[in-house]
């Protein structure tokens, strides 16, 4: 997710999700952010006319296409899990990335020193209880926060 002020120019439109006609994903960009993603995989880049602020995102893929792309994204690069292990078990999946987090702020903690992954743990905590009720929408959106964190690492 990216951080802007300025007022959206382009929206930017993704691919057809798995499952619908309508678009994985909308993003409306200003003309740095729309120039910086130029190569973002898209469908088509329309005008807008500053509707709404840049940057605002918004996704029509199923909640299990959300958490397998946290996971490519974001997930498994800061905590090597693979979701692959868990047998599509995503509860099982968060558990894991979870521990391994912790045991990565309480390191930092050990020598004296914050760590911005301790951001992360309450919405991962909320990530997983949801993916363990199996209320996989729920668990997408609290990683979207985690992902905002994880991009500024």
């Amino acid at each position: 997710m990216l951080e802007c002020s300025f007022k959206a120019t382009a929206l930017r439109e993704g691919p057809a999700a798995e499952s619908a006609a309508e678009a994985a994903w909308l993003a409306f960009l200003c003309p740095v952010h729309c120039e910086n993603l130029s190569e973002w995989p898209r469908a088509g880049t329309h005008a807008d006319n500053g509707r709404c602020r840049a940057a605002n995102c918004w996704t029509n893929r199923p909640a299990e296409e959300l958490l397998r792309s946290h996971a490519e994204l974001w997930l498994t690069p800061l905590t090597g899990v693979q979701p692959e292990a868990f047998g599509g078990v995503w509860s099982a999946f968060l558990d894991e990335g979870d521990r391994v987090l912790l045991a990565r702020v309480e390191e930092v903690a050990a020598v004296g020193e914050d760590s911005p992954l301790q951001s992360m743990l309450a919405m991962m905590a909320v990530a997983r209880r949801s993916a363990a009720r199996g209320e996989l929408g729920v668990a997408a959106t609290s990683l979207g926060y985690c992902e905002t964190i994880a991009l500024n690492l």
